[in-house]
């Protein structure tokens, strides 16, 4: 029996070995990013996935694309999970400063959704009053992907109310 855990998205498969190295092979079994490369690999969306190099307080973020090329280095303190949440953009975290890029900067093939926030329009996404500040880092928006207004709704302004959903 084998602890090998595997996760196919289209055509890629994101490995994690017996020995707990991450790699990623393609189906006709071909490796794209060798074992032990990355610490960890998150699963595809939208052609992308963060990865993670170190383990703890160490550990620094990127971003590679389905040919396992690095499209974000892996120099970032933390990237905010994008895996399922349908977002055109995502928050990256560099020496405490945070910083918004755009997914389709990171994969041409995405739609243009995101324009700078200063300019009068304003992407699809955040022009539905959406926003992700006051509670960055709790688990209702980091995981979860609640706006810092469904939490103020939904859980009185209290993120930790999270467990408490039917």
């Amino acid at each position: 029996m084998t602890n090998r855990k595997e996760y196919t998205y289209g055509s890629i498969i994101v490995i994690q070995r017996q020995d707990y190295k991450w790699g990623i092979i393609n189906k006709e079994g071909i490796e794209i990013v060798p074992f032990g490369k990355y610490n960890w690999i998150d699963g595809f969306d939208q052609g992308l996935a963060r990865v993670r190099k170190g383990v703890y307080a160490d550990s620094k973020w990127g971003i590679i694309n389905e040919k396992g090329e690095e499209v974000l280095p892996v120099e970032y303190d933390n990237i905010w999970n994008f895996l399922g949440k349908n977002r055109y953009s995502i928050k990256i975290i560099k020496n405490g400063i945070t910083k918004e890029i755009c997914l389709h900067d990171l994969n041409p093939e995405l739609p243009i959704k995101c324009v700078d926030k200063e300019s009068e329009y304003y992407t699809d996404y955040y022009s539905e009053n959406r926003h992700y500040e006051q509670y960055a880092g709790s688990y209702a928006q980091d995981v979860m992907g609640y706006s810092d207004e469904e939490i103020d709704d939904a859980f009185e302004g209290d993120p930790s109310l999270y467990w408490n959903i039917d």
